[in-house]
């Protein structure tokens, strides 16, 4: 009898045709097509990370502007426990030992931020700092969070008298929706490195006193200003000049110091 012959089937892979041998594997990348691969992916990255940049950048300025609002309230919690007076930006600025951000013993020390006027009227025990403002060399005004205080018109009562302790009083400014509370601020007296400096400054001291540029526009060429009102408002360059420092007007707008607004003190002014 002749012995019958089982036809075996043809072995496949898992999930391939009928036809499919073991042996038919997939193959691999060629040079070319990961060539393609890294080219892609790097041109995705070169597209994504300037907006990852930008944006991270635009939250930094919005943290800012929360911080100058919660000084904006702090300093009007102040002057409602305070008969109306806002914190005195420098009392006795001849003596030099007291600032709105915080009190020294001596001239050769920093200011302490934990003994600020506006500290009990604060959520956190120190002032909070900008975000942004991560290169400026420490200074004897440490501690102000690279926030300047509108110091000529409503941190004293008398811009001419050095020795006043008091400061203006809430129902003085005619305008309050146009008059600067707080603003970014540094300085430079070497025309090189930023510090801290806790005072917007006007763009006048009186006739034929021009003053020194310590707005600074940190965010993408812009600052973050604080009302009177209490409102904020995101503002540009418009003017800048050369410091009583030497340090240069071409110098002072590399650094991003200036004004905003007319070159007069409208925007700071009670009037």
């Amino acid at each position: 009898m002749t012995p019958q012959h089982h036809h075996q089937p043809t072995p496949r892979a898992p999930g391939g045709s009928p036809g499919a041998s073991l042996t038919n594997t997939s193959r691999g990348f060629t040079l070319i097509e990961l060539l393609v691969v890294i080219s892609i992916t790097a041109t995705l990255i070169a597209i994504t990370l300037p907006a990852l940049g930008t944006a991270r950048h635009t939250t930094k300025a919005i943290v800012c502007a929360s911080n100058l609002r919660q000084l904006t309230l702090a300093n009007l919690a102040y002057a409602h426990d305070h008969n109306q007076h806002l914190v005195p930006g420098a009392p006795n600025i001849l003596q030099n030992l007291r600032r709105w951000h915080g009190e020294r013993d001596t001239l050769d020390q920093p200011f302490d931020h934990t003994r600020s006027p506006l500290l009990p009227y604060f959520q956190v025990p120190a002032i909070k700092e900008c975000p942004t403002f991560d290169t400026p060399r420490p200074g004897f005004e440490a501690g102000n969070g690279g926030y300047g205080y509108n110091q000529r018109f409503l941190g004293t009562d008398n811009p001419d008298n050095l020795r006043s302790e008091s400061s203006a009083r809430l129902h003085h400014a005619k305008d309050p929706t146009n008059t600067l509370h707080f603003a970014d601020t540094a300085f430079s007296t070497d025309g090189v490195e930023l510090i801290e400096y806790s005072f917007a400054e006007p763009p006048s001291h009186g006739p034929g006193f021009p003053a020194s540029p310590s707005i600074h526009f940190r965010h993408h060429h812009t600052t973050n200003a604080a009302w009177l009102d209490g409102h904020q408002s995101t503002q540009t360059l418009s003017f800048t000049r050369a410091s009583i420092y030497g340090v240069s007007q071409t110098t002072n707008q590399q650094l991003h110091l200036g004004w905003f607004g007319p070159d007069n003190n409208t925007l700071f002014d009670l009037e």
